[in-house]
């Protein structure tokens, strides 16, 4: 099986309409039935779907853009005349594409922004073609196949000749008719069968930073455009970039949660990281769980996932490996509260590669794309597809007396609530001298209050760190409410 390479939703206003889409091989499937539009995509390529005006736009960066009315997937008409793009966001009464192709020319750094609605439809405000006539000493040009007033051409729109000897920019003066143009300047030559582009709806976002797009998304009706080392915000008319805030290296971890927009960025190892973007700054949320962002392979920096679960924020980021903090956690979804400001480390046994929101039943949903063809619906059950949930939680080192005074550990109580089975280990620090590289085994929970004891082969040193984990299908209400340690003084420093 193949890779989920992207999904969708369609919730029609007017009519009954909810669709679930996925991109799929080199077509588009709706997930329910699990048939095909014969879309004829290109292979394996990533795709971004985006409702607007009561169209859902598939973009992947190499192939037409297209939408969906309802009934059918169409690349042609005023709806469908748009650049192709990698990225789509709508924002306000607006839809942006990002890192755009028009007419052939790559434009990694350009945002196309589309018109107002047109008769309770989308209108891009943009033409192109490669059959542009000039007359030496005049300012009309002409092109048989165009739909100049179709399409929303107006005048003051900027118009290039990408060829030929009157290759430049120029300005739109009047649109005569479909086919026609005055611009405010007469042309030096005769010409023909030229490339030519024309329109104003474009944002170009630092185009000399050796940087390109990286994502799309939003923040108070605010437009929000990723690079990879910086984040730009456009409010309708003017763009600022956010001072001191890296972009992102995925675009499908860009998630909002209440009025915050979390992501992860990827790039040297001092930024790299999950940031909060509040609507004026970006701050970087994860210093606390470090050492797990350093465990992250580069390789993935590009591929990371997240999702809204509630209050949570949730990205998956693949194996996570440091060896030398003695931390490896496979196929792992890195989670934070916005709420509780708390982090939240786990497995889970699916390779992520998209995300959508879908309402259904009136219900708002959260679907998953993972690397085997499947889509899942989470949050649902106790387990993950059929295999147990594993669950862990550790106290982190504590040092009784402090670091300078030798302790005999001799019991741990746990006091909780529905904890049953859960199984309790430790770790020794500085026994004398070192820390324990692996966790040892004490025993698992039985009653509300359970005392284990540390074996006397290994209970001396100056601190302690207590693990807690879990591996079942039911469901997961336990509390812990107390954790105590009991010890003896062994010997101190006196120098």
């Amino acid at each position: 099986m193949s890779d989920v390479l992207g999904l969708g939703n369609y919730n029609k206003s007017s009519v009954s309409t909810n669709k679930l889409f996925a991109a799929y091989a080199n077509d588009i499937i709706d997930v329910d039935t699990s048939n095909g539009y014969t879309q004829g995509l290109t292979t394996d390529q990533k795709g971004e779907f985006a409702t607007y005006l009561d169209y859902c736009f598939f973009v992947n960066g190499t192939d037409d853009t297209r939408s969906f009315n309802g009934s059918s997937w169409s690349t042609s008409g005023t709806v469908n005349r748009c650049p192709i793009a990698k990225y789509i966001q709508v924002s306000g009464v607006y839809a942006y594409l990002g890192y755009v192709t028009i007419n052939g020319e790559v434009y990694p750094s350009k945002v196309w922004k589309s018109g107002l609605p047109y008769s309770n439809a989308p209108r891009w405000e943009i033409e192109w073609g490669t059959d542009l006539v000039q007359t030496a000493s005049s300012a009309v040009i002409t092109s048989a196949n165009a739909h100049f007033e179709d399409y929303g051409i107006k005048a003051g729109d900027d118009f290039w000749i990408l060829d030929g000897d009157n290759a430049g920019q120029y300005i739109v003066y009047t649109v005569d008719s479909n086919t026609q143009i005055t611009l405010t300047e007469t042309l030096d030559s005769n010409d023909s069968s030229n490339s030519y582009i024309v329109g104003s709806n474009y944002i170009d976002v630092r185009t000399d930073d050796n940087d390109y797009i990286r994502g799309l998304g939003e923040n108070s009706n605010r437009l929000l455009i990723f690079k990879l080392l910086s984040l730009h915000k456009y409010n309708g008319s003017s763009l600022v970039e956010v001072t001191g805030a890296p972009g992102t290296s995925s675009h499908r971890s860009i998630v909002n949660v209440g009025g915050y927009t979390l992501y992860f960025h990827g790039s040297e190892p001092k930024t790299t990281g999950i940031y909060l973007f509040n609507g004026l700054e970006s701050v970087k949320i994860s210093k606390l769980i470090q050492p797990y962002i350093d465990g992250i392979s580069a390789s993935m920096y590009p591929s990371i996932v997240g999702w809204q679960e509630g209050d949570w924020y949730r990205c998956y980021v693949g194996d996570i490996s440091n060896p030398q903090r003695n931390i490896s956690v496979s196929k792992a979804v890195i989670s934070y509260n916005v709420s509780s400001n708390k982090f939240s480390i786990d497995p889970i046994n699916k390779t992520i590669k998209c995300s959508t929101k879908f309402l259904e039943d009136n219900q708002l949903k959260t679907f998953l794309g993972d690397d085997n063809g499947e889509v899942f619906y989470t949050p649902n059950g106790y387990n993950y597809d059929g295999d147990p949930i594993p669950w862990a939680m550790e106290t982190g080192p504590i040092y009784p007396e402090g670091s300078e005074l030798n302790l005999r550990f001799t019991r741990i109580q746990v006091i909780g609530r529905d904890a049953r089975s859960v199984r309790v280990r430790y770790k020794l620090y500085n026994s004398p001298l070192n820390i324990d590289t692996q966790w040892q085994p004490l025993d698992d929970l039985e009653n509300d209050k359970t005392e284990l004891r540390v074996p006397s082969n290994h209970r001396q040193g100056c601190g302690i760190n207590i693990r807690l984990e879990d591996n079942s299908n039911r469901e997961n209400s336990l509390s812990i409410e107390k954790i105590t340690i009991f010890y003896e003084i062994i010997s101190s420093r006196t120098k």
